[in-house]
């Protein structure tokens, strides 16, 4: 099995073919939308997008925001941002992996998203605390990751059995990334998303769980838990 750097290093390209500038069904339909109303008005602050990936929605933030910075432990996926947005004075790429401290300042940021990442995590312990050190007082967070359902309906697939429990944080396998490749994943259940930050002083203001349409060729739906916070 390949490690979770080299699953994503080498997805990065057809990540970005399938992503473009908008987000496939589900990100251009679901995510993407409910990140920016999440979010609101960005003029005049400064963002980090932990987990950039291609960088579509690090770009769209810019749009509005004073400086957007991406970060991703892809090297891949940061060269590709890096050439893609070489002219957007206001968006810089880190190579940065969030199970390690950020490279920034305290209260650097007055917003953080963090999309579809947290579920290729081994522990979000450092993540957490990362972000209560690099938001401004009354930032925000927003973390966005798979429902934990589909965590549940994933398990009960399993053959280990109901004794594999959803929170071992073993990790796990998928195929992922429409199809093509396989992706090392933990499986947590909603509180197990939602408590340390909480218990490491934000506060839990907004939650949303928006169910995908669903049709003959997609017949479970898919679904997001997305959180708000604030400092």
């Amino acid at each position: 099995m390949q490690t979770s750097h080299a699953q994503w290093d080498d997805a990065a390209d057809w990540y970005d073919q399938n992503m473009g500038e908008t987000g496939d069904r589900l990100n251009s339909g679901i995510i993407r939308p409910l990140i920016l109303d999440m979010l609101g008005d960005l003029h005049g602050k400064k963002v980090l997008d932990a987990g950039c990936g291609s960088g579509y929605v690090t770009a769209e933030l810019a749009i509005n925001a004073e400086k957007v910075t991406g970060t991703d432990f892809s090297a891949n996926f940061i060269a590709l941002c890096k050439k893609k947005y070489a002219d957007r004075v206001n968006l810089d790429f880190t190579e940065h992996d969030i199970t390690s401290p950020f490279p920034f300042d305290d209260t650097s940021f007055d917003a953080i998203i963090c999309k579809m990442v947290l579920q290729y995590v081994p522990n979000i312990h450092t993540f957490v605390t990362e972000t209560v050190r690099l938001l401004k007082d009354r930032g925000e967070l927003v973390v966005v990751v798979d429902h934990p359902f589909r965590a549940a309906y994933f398990n009960a697939q399993s053959e280990d059995g109901p004794e594999d429990s959803l929170s071992s944080n073993r990790p796990r396998t998928k195929i992922g990334l429409w199809g093509e490749t396989e992706l090392t994943w933990y499986a947590r259940t909603t509180s197990s998303y939602i408590q340390p930050f909480i218990d490491a002083g934000l506060q839990l203001t907004e939650l949303c769980e928006p169910l995908e349409q669903t049709d003959s060729n997609n017949p479970i739906p898919f679904s997001v838990l997305a959180l708000k916070f604030t400092k």
